[in-house]
């Protein structure tokens, strides 16, 4: 042993901290190939520093106080430039460590191999093409540099960096699937068989959204639907949701009014109609109308806002006038599966709908969506190019990142689609319009009508 590696051993036992400043130098060595890096940042108290500088000398050893308290700045490039030198001092900081170089390069192959053979097999089971796409995507990215999965690999092993992908395509496939509305933790000890896999916010949960959001357009279409989204990382976030897999059951609700009754395992439930009655408006859950059959309603016609005070003006009017009994719907946005439930068994009675939202993308999607999910045949109010001229000055500037989703869909769809004219209308003069905005004036004409 050279007398330089048995002082750092001696150093390393005396100095409380620098085994662990000197392991992450010795990691960005091997990163470099053996190399020292030409300057590194560390948290290192006092009595860590002083060692520093008597195994690199003081010029090397700076305090990078910027970065924080206890934070030098170690500069190599002096030492660098003799390649004995250095040579000699990473062997013996090895030495001291008790620790073996690893060969970073070829640790890495291996592990893209290893991946590469485990995604191969992965396709073998995938059912649908968004698995199959986020797949081959993850292989793909294996021969192209940094990838999340081999980051992940590195930080654990290849078994559970693959268990994670294995994971991800059950969930895709299931999700393509499903024919109804889940908990979460139902979904993923079915699928997973471990109802706790499907954190929200948690590992298992990012990559799902992800993989949904990048290779699956039924997924992007929901979420579309949906309207905008704070980040990126919420919109991925609501991928499960999208799909009716969700986190709070009893958060998926309808608010509704009107003689609606519904039977279920025997028993009636009429606790909207009544409440109808006193001019109230009632919530049903999910979970209640899940095998629920509606009682043929008393009535011609449904009636659905997007927004709640339009909603709430209509049904306090309607009590008011004393006029005939009429079925109200809160789509609340995008409608949620509470919503669809109700409007689909409406649909089952063959009455007619019509629906009111905000004069944009978003509000013209949902009644597409809505018509889509519901089966109901919908007819769109005071949703037409004249009502935005009409009331274009109380518009909105549209974004230039909404104007480019707006302008990117009117040139792909097909121009007889519902509400085509409207959205013509909203990309050239560059403004959308809130329902609230005008809802108090178009009130009479819609309860007359």
């Amino acid at each position: 042993m050279s007398a330089l590696q048995a002082e750092l051993e001696a150093m390393v036992q005396a100095t409380p901290g620098l085994g662990a400043v000197l392991a992450e130098i010795l990691d960005r060595v091997e990163q470099r190939q053996g190399r020292l890096p030409a300057r590194i940042t560390l948290r290192a108290p006092n009595a860590v520093s002083e060692a520093l500088a008597r195994i690199f000398t003081p010029r090397a050893v700076r305090p990078a106080r910027a970065k924080g308290p206890d934070t030098v700045r170690l500069e190599f490039a002096t030492i660098a430039q003799d390649r004995a030198l250095e040579r000699a001092l990473v062997e013996a900081l090895y030495s001291a460590m008790g620790r073996a170089p690893r060969d970073r390069l070829t640790e890495d192959r291996e592990r893209r191999t290893a991946l590469e053979r485990g995604l191969l097999s992965l396709e073998c089971v995938a059912r649908g093409p968004a698995s199959l796409s986020f797949l081959r995507a993850q292989r793909l990215a294996l021969g192209q540099g940094e990838s999340a999965l081999v980051v992940r690999a590195a930080a654990s092993d290849v078994a559970t960096a693959l268990r994670l992908v294995s994971d991800v395509v059950h969930c895709v496939d299931a999700l393509a699937e499903l024919k109804e509305t889940m908990r979460a933790q139902t979904f993923a000890a079915r699928f997973l068989g471990n109802s706790k896999a499907l954190r929200p916010g948690g590992e298992l949960h990012r990559w799902v959204g992800e993989a949904l959001v990048s290779h699956d357009p039924r997924t992007v279409s929901l979420l579309d639907e949906l309207g905008a989204f704070p980040s990126i990382a919420a919109y991925r976030a609501s991928a499960l949701e999208a799909h009716g897999v969700l986190f709070d059951e009893a958060a998926a609700s309808v608010l509704c009014f009107g003689p609606i009754v519904y039977r279920k395992q025997g028993s009636t439930f009429d606790h909207v109609a009544r409440h109808a009655q006193l001019g109230e408006s009632s919530r049903i859950v999910v979970q209640q109308l899940r095998d629920a059959t509606l009682d043929p309603p008393a009535v011609e016609r449904v009636t659905i806002f997007e927004n709640l005070a339009p909603y709430l003006d209509y049904v306090d009017a309607r009590v008011g006038r004393g006029l005939t009994p009429e079925i109200v719907v809160c789509s609340a946005g995008q409608a949620n599966l509470a919503v669809v439930g109700l409007l689909r068994r409406l649909a089952a009675h063959g009455l007619s709908a019509r629906y009111l939202g905000d004069l944009d993308r978003s509000g013209v999607l949902i009644l597409r969506s809505l018509a889509r999910r519901t089966g109901l045949r919908l007819t769109p109010r005071f949703m037409d190019v004249d009502t935005h001229r009409h009331f274009v000055s109380r518009g909105l500037a549209l974004s230039d990142d909404e104007h480019g989703r707006l302008t990117a869909l009117l040139r792909v769809e097909d121009t007889t689609l519902e509400g085509h004219g409207l959205l013509r209308e909203i990309a050239l003069t560059r403004r959308w319009i809130e329902q609230e905005s005008f809802s108090d004036d178009v009130l009479d004409e819609l309860l007359e009508r």
